[in-house]
């Protein structure tokens, strides 16, 4: 199963989101095309959202290893590939 990182990045270039997005393109995103955590079979918390924003992008201190968005340092803030 793709995880939410994969789901995002093939939306992206499949131009089902912008890119770049926000956090609340995202959410959106995640609503708008009933994307479910495949581990649980429910839809994504709001918190779970920012957490995994936060910890897919280079350059931050989590441990997860598959961190391949970038933040443009807009504001609100915007992600790239």
């Amino acid at each position: 199963m793709a995880t939410l990182l994969e789901k995002l990045e093939k939306a992206v270039q499949n131009k089902k989101i912008n890119s770049p997005f926000t956090t609340r393109d995202l959410k959106q995103w995640i609503k708008s095309f009933k994307i479910i955590d495949n581990a649980t079979g429910r839809a994504y918390a709001d918190t779970y959202i920012e957490g995994f924003l936060s910890s897919s992008t280079e350059g931050s201190t989590s441990t997860k290893t598959d961190k391949k968005l970038r933040k443009m340092g807009t504001n609100p803030e915007s992600y790239v590939f």
